[in-house]
């Protein structure tokens, strides 16, 4: 009966340190929550100082609308990166987002531009973009700002790109990855499923463009022509001719997005 007892009062106490333990625990894993946001722009910032050349400088706010905070990332010539709570008042890019979203964007399971992607300005995208007031989209301002939302956003090197259809998003009517995007030149990968549409008729650009279908097979409207594609085929697109691409066969068609030239 005196073993017994011992053995019960062994148990209890071996709970209790446990629970002791395990709430310290929990209130440890909820402090680090809750600084997620501050630790991922630190280690987005240390990997972005050694992809930047000695010029490079910009200020970025991210407003983190779940947790009601800002944040703010300073880069100056020499490769200075710095992290800050709270906003900045000449900070040029903004982004809107949630904690959830950038840390599916840090761990790579969707890039950022993937995340900003809109079909139409007023579309939502769980990454939301915003210029300073009064600050013009000039070449100079593109490059900058691209380089930041490609280099930062993606901490791996070299730089890695997920192309799955849970790293997607639907834009434009069907699953897209955006790739590589420089004043000038954009790239993307998409995935169609049967009963959707990439683009509508009058969905026009200024520029060339290209598709290069790499699995599947399906249909394109390019101008007035309507085509069956398939895998290991490329399509040229003139300028403000429509591009259309659908299927009707159960297995998706995935292919790669090109555009370039002024205004892509």
């Amino acid at each position: 009966m005196i073993r017994s007892w011992c053995v019960l009062r062994f148990a209890l106490s071996f709970l209790i340190v446990q629970f002791f333990f395990g709430q310290i625990n929990y209130g440890q894993s909820q402090n680090a929550k809750a600084s997620d946001v501050g630790k991922i722009l630190e280690t987005m910032s240390r990997v972005f100082k050694s992809k930047i050349d000695e010029e490079y400088s910009v200020i970025v706010q991210f407003d983190i609308t779940d947790k009601k905070e800002s944040w703010h990332v300073i880069v100056e010539e020499g490769r200075k990166v710095s992290v800050g709570k709270g906003p900045h008042e000449r900070a040029g890019f903004f982004f809107v987002t949630t904690s959830d979203t950038l840390q599916l964007i840090h761990d790579g399971k969707i890039t950022a531009m993937t995340a900003a992607g809109k079909a139409e300005g007023s579309d939502y995208a769980p990454l939301d973009l915003k210029l300073a007031e009064g600050l013009e989209l000039t070449p100079e301002v593109r490059t900058q700002f691209y380089t930041f939302l490609y280099r930062f956003f993606n901490p791996s090197v070299p730089e890695r790109i997920l192309l799955r259809e849970e790293h997607s998003r639907v834009v434009h009517g069907a699953h897209v990855v955006a790739l590589y995007y420089h004043p000038g030149f954009r790239s993307a990968w998409y995935l169609v499923k049967k009963g959707e549409n990439l683009n509508e008729p009058g969905d026009t650009n200024p520029f060339p463009q290209a598709f290069i279908f790499i699995e599947g097979e399906g249909f394109a409207k390019i101008g007035e022509k309507t085509i069956k594609v398939k895998e290991g085929e490329s399509y040229y697109i003139p300028p403000n001719s429509d591009h259309v691409v659908w299927t009707e066969s159960d297995k998706p068609l995935i292919l790669i997005f090109l555009a370039w030239g002024d205004g892509a």
